[in-house]
């Protein structure tokens, strides 16, 4: 082959990769974008779970907001803006702890009482995505979880 041929053949390969190329990384940012929110989900869920076992101890426990805001923040470590340093009272942006209790007489949750009418803790773990992270579809700006559990020791 003469050299102007293969001068052409470059060529041409770099106009295919300057053509392909931003839909690679198109396509590399909608996953790790994806793979953050999953991982977000998960965190989130199994912060919530791990602050609901604390609080359905016994109903003392069960309104204890600075002992569910400690659990979840250590559950949150590896998500931004939840660092290792990281203090709240889990009453702010980026993250939200609300803890509930019902002793199973009161309605806890608009006009229902806990899932089997016995006594219940619930707890709301809310968690602010930086921008970012968040998808360009409304209502992906946060996630949210609730998690319930029966109180397992209620005083008599």
């Amino acid at each position: 082959m003469k050299n102007s041929q293969k001068s052409k053949q470059r060529g041409s390969s770099l106009v295919e990769f300057v053509l392909v190329a931003p839909w690679y990384v198109f396509i590399f940012a909608g996953v790790m974008q994806t793979g953050f929110l999953i991982y977000g989900l998960i965190a989130v869920q199994n912060a919530a779970r791990v602050a609901v076992l604390h609080l359905a101890a016994n109903p003392t426990t069960a309104t204890d907001q600075a002992g569910a805001c400690t659990m979840v923040i250590q559950e949150l470590k590896g998500l931004p803006n939840v660092g290792s340093s990281f203090s709240s009272s889990c009453n702010a942006s980026p993250v939200t702890v609300t803890v509930k209790y019902c002793d199973g007489t009161v309605p806890c949750t608009g006009t229902t009482t806990s899932i089997d009418g016995g006594p219940a803790a619930f707890v709301t773990v809310q968690y602010t995505l930086p921008p970012m992270v968040q998808f360009p579809v409304t209502g992906l700006s946060s996630i949210t979880r609730t998690m319930e559990m029966r109180v397992r020791d209620p005083l008599p």
